[in-house]
């Protein structure tokens, strides 16, 4: 049995989503923000149209800036707008109105597997990842420090 693929726009999917005639979409990721639980070259992420509100761990798909878009976990979510932040990023982005995000993560294939984000462990991971967010922070100075002081040592990789 063969699957056709269609390529359509993001745009394109969104505007049909709006509709309710989509299918999910599969996209590559092409940054490292979501890093280290989804990671670029290696996983696809298979986006649907909302069908609940947001909560805090989903990982959505925005425009920001206009024709750029963007793959991040939901930090918060106040009345009707949305905070996000990359797992990668050390800043969240800014709030944005809820009816800005395109669509929601709701698997990731990963070595031809499929993985539910939706799912207790899943949820548990990227929340444990979100709130280590200060831990990270300190690590990765540590780590600048580090390599600047190597380099001044004359140390290269």
């Amino acid at each position: 049995m063969t699957t056709e693929e269609r390529q359509v726009s993001i745009a394109q999917w969104h505007a049909l989503a709006q509709r309710g005639t989509v299918l999910p979409m599969r996209i590559p990721l092409e940054g490292d923000s979501m890093r280290p639980l989804i990671r670029r070259g290696r996983d696809l992420l298979f986006f649907i149209p909302l069908t609940r509100p947001l909560r805090r761990g989903d990982v959505v798909l925005f425009e920001a800036p206009p024709g750029r878009y963007v793959a991040h976990r939901v930090r918060r979510v106040r009345g009707g707008d949305v905070q996000t932040l990359g797992d990668h990023c050390w800043n969240p982005d800014p709030w944005m109105p809820s009816a800005a995000v395109l669509g929601m993560a709701a698997t990731v294939e990963r070595g031809g597997r499929r993985i539910p984000l939706d799912s207790p462990l899943a949820r548990a991971l990227g929340r444990a990842w979100m709130a280590g967010l200060p831990l990270r922070r300190g690590w990765w100075r540590c780590r600048a420090l580090a390599g600047r002081c190597l380099r001044r040592m004359g140390w290269r990789r």
